[in-house]
């Protein structure tokens, strides 16, 4: 009973590990990429000199230089060649990883200071259900 047990949290552990790391992988069928000279030119576009161009995790990969001679890592969508992740290789040579957000998103300046009551109180009790 202890071994299925702990059979049974070690496939959970390896099941969740690889849901979590997939979230920067590119899952677009085939019939659906863009030509290689198609993620070229978006690079030219940029600015971005292409050192190397490969397939990885689904998504195109560049490693170059960008517009200010930094060299970079970059994931892109084969489909839409939208930035999926990139890394800039800063001066000390350590990474600095960059996300591409999963959706545009328009966020609202306020007006003026908020106030945490304002944030929470809707005039409203707040709804909760404990089963």
């Amino acid at each position: 009973m202890m071994k299925q047990f702990v059979a049974g949290l070690l496939l959970l552990a390896v099941a969740g590990s690889g849901a979590a790391r997939a979230d920067d992988d590119c899952d677009v069928p085939l019939g659906q990429w863009q030509p290689r000279e198609a993620v070229q030119a978006m690079a030219q576009a940029r600015g971005w000199q292409v050192d190397r161009l490969r397939i990885d995790d689904g998504c195109y990969q560049i490693r170059g230089t960008d517009e200010t001679g930094r060299p970079f890592k970059a994931k892109i969508d084969p489909a839409t060649l939208a930035i999926v992740k990139m890394k800039h290789r800063s001066r000390s040579g350590r990474h600095r990883h960059e996300r591409a957000p999963s959706a545009p998103t328009e966020t609202a300046e306020p007006s003026g200071p908020v106030s945490p009551k304002s944030l929470f109180d809707r005039g409203e009790p707040p709804k909760a259900r404990v089963n």
